[in-house]
């Protein structure tokens, strides 16, 4: 029986096509700051992986392959009479603009946000009127469009350590992270 050798194999090519295409979309999809605003960044790394993390500031804008995210302002919210966050928390309100930095169509959608909190808790967003009239809600962004709208979440009452994360790509590990911290909105605005 005649063996061929493994480079003439059709599984050979496709699983060297999947771990090329993995490691593109990896170097492709690292988070990298657009603007050079006076509003600081600030990294850590992980000795596991040995990866750099970078969490950005109000105000920046961010790159994530072709999606573009600006935190443009966090607002805290008590609730109403009859929508109202659980004992301890309050409802923090984030304004944020996506926009379409490549050359095809690029989809949006509240659920690619989630909220992490001091303590290490990650909730996705939540449902309420606070921001009924603002809510971002999901659709597509024809090269270079945009988007604004607001995204809602309960956290701890004056959580100072909030981190506001963004994936484009639900299959994707990268994400933007952003510190929603009280001071740099007040910087921001001056």
């Amino acid at each position: 029986m005649d063996k061929k050798p493994l480079w003439k194999r059709w599984w050979f090519w496709l699983i060297l096509i999947i771990v090329l295409g993995g490691i593109g979309n990896a170097i492709d999809s690292t988070p990298s700051k657009v603007n050079n605003t006076n509003n600081t960044q600030s990294s850590s790394k992980d000795d596991s992986n040995n990866i750099e993390e970078q969490i950005f500031a109000l105000g920046d804008e961010v790159k994530l392959k072709n999606n573009i995210l600006v935190v443009n302002s966090i607002e805290k919210n008590a609730g109403s009479d009859f929508d109202k966050p659980k004992d301890g928390y309050e409802f923090v309100i984030v304004n944020v603009t996506i926009k379409n930095g490549g050359s095809s169509e690029i989809s949006y959608n509240p659920y690619d946000f989630e909220l992490q909190n001091s303590n290490g808790e990650i909730t996705h967003i939540t449902f309420t009127t606070v921001n009924s009239s603002t809510a971002l809600h999901d659709g597509s962004l024809a090269s270079g469009g945009q988007t604004s709208g607001s995204v809602a979440f309960e956290a701890p009452i004056d959580d100072s350590g909030l981190i506001l994360k963004y994936k484009s790509n639900i299959f994707d590990n990268n994400e933007i992270k952003v510190k929603l911290n009280w001071w740099n909105k007040k910087n921001l605005i001056n």
